[in-house]
């Protein structure tokens, strides 16, 4: 594709938005997602945190997606 030039995407004219840093957090704050997988046996959900200053990310599978499987999370780490 680098060939052909078509590795990127076009450069868009006009003004770009201005690229904004993320907040300084200190180590230990941890943003934590949830994605749903299908599988032949059925759903699984993944929640995944990651420390927003040495950025550690911790995964883990669980059958239930709830208020009681992201509170145990943390404790995992």
């Amino acid at each position: 594709m680098q060939r052909h030039g078509i590795s990127r995407l076009p450069d868009v004219e006009g003004d770009k938005p201005k690229r904004q840093r993320f907040k300084s957090y200190s180590i230990g704050f941890f943003h934590i997602d949830i994605a749903e997988l299908q599988t032949a046996a059925g759903k699984l959900y993944v929640f995944v945190a990651i420390d927003r200053t040495s950025k550690f990310a911790f995964a883990r599978l669980v059958d239930k997606a709830g208020k009681m499987a992201a509170a145990q999370l943390p404790h995992a780490i």
